[in-house]
């Protein structure tokens, strides 16, 4: 068995708390509340741009031209056509994707990012390990719901799916794990465990994401916390 087809299979509960999260729920049956979208697709733009951020740490770590090609290849997706399932979002909620755009990330997208920026810090199978996660359960789940209960027809959501079952992104996940198992081969066993662990907690942040999503998490304290001076 592959390094990482190893992950998938030691975490499946979590791919699982991802598929089962009412976030993914509504998109599935098509009754995701406007505010979540709202909120998700303006966090998930300024995740995304620190993946490219992330994937250009990854130019920086290349042994080779083939890598770096590959991730600008990566970049391209991103900045052309990763877009694309942000509007269909914000198009099924009415409401343009220049005005949901956020400056601050939330404490979960903030939190996710940092981990991605310190596997940069490590090596590259420790970033492609903690980056994989990403495309990984989108396309896991876009897959499985085609597969096994596609959306209706008619649900506003349906190009979200869509593209996620594609042929460019199941090609994409295709050559990230390739890419991976490669680098776990060459790997010692500290970093094997480091990419391991890199990539459990991506899987974490994953589902916490969709929980930042469907909260509207924010900075401002929890409701029913006073407000008062500092004593």
């Amino acid at each position: 068995m592959s390094f990482t087809a190893q992950l998938g299979q030691q975490h499946a509960d979590l791919f699982e708390a991802f598929w089962e999260h009412p976030f993914l729920r509504g998109l599935h049956d098509g009754s995701l509340p406007r505010e979540p979208v709202i909120h998700y697709v303006g966090q998930d733009h300024q995740y995304l741009n620190a993946f490219i951020r992330c994937y250009g740490m990854g130019v920086a770590l290349s042994p080779d031209r083939d890598w770096m090609a590959w991730f600008h290849d990566q970049i391209r997706f991103l900045l052309e056509d990763e877009q694309h399932p942000h509007h269909v979002m914000c198009e099924a909620v009415g409401i343009s994707y220049d005005a949901v755009r956020q400056e601050e990330l939330g404490p979960s997208a903030q939190a996710y990012v940092h981990h991605m920026e310190a596997a940069a810090r490590d090596s590259l199978g420790v970033l492609m390990a903690a980056l994989m996660p990403c495309p990984w359960t989108y396309i896991w789940a876009a897959t499985r719901a085609l597969e096994q209960d596609p959306p209706a027809a008619d649900n506003p959501f349906l190009g979200w799916w869509q593209f996620y079952a594609g042929a460019e992104s199941q090609q994409i996940l295709a050559d990230f794990r390739e890419r991976t198992d490669a680098l776990a081969e060459r790997a010692g066993p500290a970093e094997r465990d480091r990419m391991a662990r890199a990539f459990e907690r991506s899987c974490q942040h994953e589902v916490r994401f969709w929980e930042m999503a469907w909260s509207l998490e924010t900075w401002a304290p929890p409701r029913g916390v006073r407000q008062g001076a500092v004593p």
